[in-house]
């Protein structure tokens, strides 16, 4: 489905005083909360790589995504790629780390001299949010499970949406739960 079709479906079943704005913005909470909540381990194969120059003296750096998002950290060290620990306590016999604080990725020890894209996070991609120039794209969920966005943001405007909202989730996450699914059709 389209961006225009689910904000339609929404308006059809609850007819509401909600501009297209506010529905967009609604169906960008519900699919990024179920895709945090509900996300398979799948989704770290879609991990994309964003490459920060370290600089001397600087232990502190912007990341790029949620802390929750990053999968992986290799710092260049000598020449050679490392990959990092995460720890989260000032830990002075274990070098070297990383750790997270207040949005930042913090390293241990702290670089010594510049390096060109030294340090390299790998992280689960974060989806824009929804806007009214999206109308005619995608979602960015699933395109076989957009309903569970209408109802994800249907049951927040009015009751009686929850029982069909998880039965939808429910039948989302089993198709993309990474397990495949056999049936046996014979008997011996």
């Amino acid at each position: 489905m389209l961006l225009k079709d689910v904000v339609e479906e929404i308006a059809e079943k609850v007819p509401n005083h909600l501009t297209p704005q506010s529905i967009i913005r609604k169906v960008t909470q519900v699919r990024d909360r179920i895709l945090r909540e509900f996300g398979s381990a799948l989704q770290q194969a879609e991990t994309v790589c964003t490459a920060i120059d370290l600089k001397a003296g600087q232990d502190q750096y912007f990341l790029p995504c949620p802390a929750g998002n990053v999968v992986d950290v290799d710092i260049l060290i000598d020449g050679d790629w490392c990959r990092l620990t995460l720890r989260q306590f000032n830990q002075d016999s274990i070098k070297p780390y990383y750790y997270f604080q207040a949005g930042v990725i913090g390293l241990v020890p702290t670089p010594e001299e510049d390096v060109t894209q030294g340090l390299k996070l790998f992280h689960i991609p974060v989806l824009p949010p929804l806007t009214i120039e999206d109308m005619n794209r995608m979602t960015g969920f699933d395109p076989d499970y957009d309903m569970v966005l209408v109802y994800g943001v249907l049951r927040e405007l009015a009751p009686g949406y929850d029982d069909l909202y998880q039965q939808l989730l429910n039948d989302w996450r089993t198709a993309n739960s990474g397990f495949e699914k056999y049936a046996v059709k014979e008997r011996w």
